[in-house]
């Protein structure tokens, strides 16, 4: 039964009434709007991503390789050429349309070590042009789908057979703040020559034959903003004013701003210069630790920056399974972190470990699960804001083993491909002037 009301609640309930029946068609779109925003963005975006042809290319190296990662980084600056410099709003919200991405994979299936590039097939020879012009003597061969390592796997991961353990790298700091790069581990004696990737290679070669170990690193690239961002980061640490507008030229030693303002406030050009002064020189006063974080900042801008997803899995045999090789990788990339500058360190929500409270295992399965999806549907971190690297700190994370290390498994050359001399005599067949 309907309580019996107030006549004046009765009354603004019919006045509530009408208003509803003549606003409802404007309340309810706006409402709704933003999630068909969000849904629509993200249909047509997942249909763009889809429509990607992938091409999987296989990377060997010869035997004897002298470059050491600089000439990896002139690849990474290759990879940057599909930059758009700015999609239009169109592009990206009717069309669906992203920046072009890769993926640079180190696989070692039970010891056997090989070297992936995942790339859209219209860049393919761009990127094949920029193997072979740093490294000549390598080979880029295009692997048939079928024999995808990823693609072999079930598709449900884990699963009644395999145990699965992965997960995603990110920056400690932000990503203004540079890592450890192969710089620091250079010599001018060969012989004393540091690889930081060797840590990586031999592990991956001491697996038994059921173990798997997959690393990838999908990268993006990105435009100036990041770099705006840091600026404003050393403008601060520096306790400079954030960039103002170009003042007018001066008339008279002075700015048609401080002339204006003269008849009330007189324009103090000392005070001006003090302060300009005091600024060139805050650098000199600073500690050995920001400065070598200012510089670190500046030099990482100065080149050209990636959104990078840093990834990895572990996979085996349920009854032999072990995570002792999965503390080898995180160390392995503990050797690029300086406590000053800036770490690489484990992401804790794809994490598939330390996990407590109700229901624990289930959710250690869901996390595995994620990680093996992303990670074979190339899909990009789910840390906001992405971290970035430029092409000398990707380069230093991932290149190509140089002749210091001698993993026995690695994927190489076993000898080199020569062509004929132009003096080779040629046997002509007389039947043709039979």
């Amino acid at each position: 039964m309907i309580p019996n009301l107030p006549e004046p609640i009765v009354m603004i309930l019919k006045n509530m009434g009408v208003i509803w029946s003549n606003v409802w068609w404007i309340v309810l779109p706006a409402l709704f709007a933003p999630f068909f925003w969000y849904w629509w963005n993200y249909y047509i975006h997942y249909k763009w991503l889809v429509a990607i042809r992938w091409k999987l290319l296989e990377i060997k190296i010869p035997k004897e390789i002298l470059q050491t990662p600089r000439a990896m980084e002139q690849i990474f600056a290759a990879a940057h050429a599909p930059y758009s410099y700015g999609l239009r709003f169109l592009e990206i919200h009717w069309e669906g349309k992203g920046e072009y991405f890769m993926s640079f994979e180190f696989v070692s299936l039970g010891g056997e070590i090989h070297l992936y590039l995942r790339t859209p097939a219209q860049f393919q020879n761009l990127m094949e042009s920029a193997i072979y012009s740093q490294y000549p003597n390598a080979e880029v061969s295009e692997v048939d789908p079928n024999d995808d390592y990823v693609r072999k796997m079930p598709k449900v991961m884990p699963n009644k057979v395999f145990q699965t353990h992965g997960l995603e790298f990110v920056l400690q700091k932000e990503s203004c703040y540079p890592i450890r790069t192969y710089i620091s581990f250079e010599d001018p004696v060969e012989e004393r020559r540091v690889d930081p990737i060797s840590a990586l290679t031999e592990l991956m070669s001491k697996l038994k034959s059921e173990e798997q170990i997959w690393v990838q690193f999908l990268i993006r690239p990105t435009g100036g903003d990041w770099k705006d961002e840091c600026d404003e980061l050393v403008n601060k640490m520096m306790g400079r004013d954030k960039k103002a507008k170009t003042p007018s030229p001066p008339l008279f030693g002075v700015t048609l701003q401080e002339a204006v303002r003269s008849p009330f406030e007189h324009p103090s050009l000392e005070a001006k210069k003090e302060e300009r002064k005091n600024n060139d020189f805050k650098f000199l006063i600073l500690s050995p630790t920001e400065k070598e974080a200012l510089e670190g900042i500046e030099q990482k801008t100065a080149k050209l920056g990636f959104e990078t997803t840093l990834r990895f899995i572990y996979v085996d045999h349920r009854d032999s399974f072990s995570r002792d090789n999965v503390m080898g990788v995180m160390g392995v990339f503990r050797q690029f972190s300086t406590q000053n500058l800036n770490l690489l360190r484990p992401y804790k929500p794809t994490m598939t470990a330390a996990v407590h409270g109700l229901f624990k295992e289930t959710r250690l399965n869901y996390r595995r699960r994620v990680i093996f999806e992303r990670y074979r549907d190339l899909s990009m971190s789910p840390k906001k804001p992405t971290p970035i690297l430029n092409i000398e700190e990707l380069a230093t994370i991932c290149h190509f083993p140089i002749t210091a290390v001698t993993s026995p498994q690695l994927q190489r050359i076993e000898s080199k491909k020569g062509t004929p001399p132009p003096n080779l005599p040629i046997l002509e067949d007389e039947r043709q002037y039979e």
